[in-house]
Parts: structure tokens; C-alpha cells; sequence
């Protein structure tokens, strides 16, 4: 004869658990703003004198910046400034590994996408528009593919960070 199944007591529902979190169902506060489009995020916000700003990215994996030209980009319509890295030299933040960190890059691109120009405008359309007519000329760095590869010794110039001793 086969041994009898045992079933367990049922268990307690959620509410006769005290300090139960997970599982619990809760109403968020913000939910129904957020679910009828009632919530104000920040593109949604619009202001008198507003500037707009969009960013100018890096679109190979690791070079030297040669050279930035926003020449055309200053002189379309509603472009206000170009900035760079040379623009906003001083180094920020908030870990202590990372306090060489630069809103733009200053003299080398490290990512596809590291930010490398911002073009602040009167309408986002005149900032998009001004992002294609920046011109960056880059000299290319030998990129790192591998893990192999990162933990090699590599010359001073051919280096994606400074800091670290040997490889990347």
C-alpha cells in the first residue's frame, strides 16, 4: 500500500500575515495620474525663454578628438552655443574611482556614444538639426575586443584610461 499523501495546512492569505510585503498588492499613490497621463515628466514641461539642449556623440569606439567644428551649427537658426569639452574643462565626480569625469569629452573619445559637443538651441528641432552640421574629425586609437586583450600591457597613448596600472 502506497504511503498517503500529506498535504500541508493551507496557508494564511496575505492580509493575516503580518509585515507580509511581497505578494501584497498595493496601490501606488502616483498610479492613476501615471495611467491617465495626468503626470508632468520633464520633456513635458515647457517654459518662456526655454533653451534646448542636445548632444553631439562619439560615433567610433576610441580616438583622439583632432578636431571640432560648429561653425555651421552657430550659424543655423535658433542655434544659441555650441559647447565642448574645452568649454567645460573641470573634472567631477561622485565616486572616488571616477573623479576624472568630464561632461564632454576633452581630447579622446572612449565609446561609441561618449558625448563629445552639446548644441543649445531656442526649439529642439533647431538643437537636432544643429547636432548633424557639427563636424568632428577624429584620429582612431586601437580599440580593446577582448578581456585578453584589456589585460595586456599597452603603450601610454594607446591607453582608454589613465589611471590603472598596465593594461585597461
Amino acid at each position: 500500500m502506497a504511503d498517503p499523501v500529506r498535504k500541508s495546512p493551507p496557508a494564511p492569505a496575505p492580509d493575516d500575515r503580518p509585515g507580509r510585503v511581497i505578494g501584497t498588492p498595493f496601490r501606488r499613490v502616483d498610479g492613476r495620474a501615471k495611467v491617465t497621463g495626468r503626470t508632468l515628466f520633464a520633456d513635458d514641461l515647457d517654459f518662456a525663454r526655454m533653451a534646448y539642449l542636445r548632444l553631439v556623440r562619439s560615433t567610433i569606439p576610441h580616438a583622439r578628438i583632432a578636431r571640432v567644428d560648429a561653425t555651421r551649427a552657430l550659424a543655423m537658426p535658433g542655434v544659441l552655443a555650441v559647447l565642448t569639452g574645452r568649454d567645460l574643462p573641470d573634472p567631477f565626480g561622485i565616486m572616488p574611482v571616477s573623479q576624472d569625469e568630464h561632461a564632454l569629452c576633452l581630447d579622446k573619445v572612449r565609446f561609441v556614444g561618449d558625448p563629445v559637443a552639446a548644441v543649445v538651441a531656442t526649439t529642439e528641432d533647431a538643437a537636432i538639426a544643429a547636432t548633424s552640421a557639427v563636424v568632428v574629425e577624429y584620429e582612431p586609437l586601437p580599440t580593446i575586443a577582448t578581456i585578453e586583450e584589456g589585460l595586456a600591457p599597452v603603450d601610454d597613448d594607446d591607453r582608454i584610461h589613465d589611471r590603472g596600472d598596465g593594461g585597461n
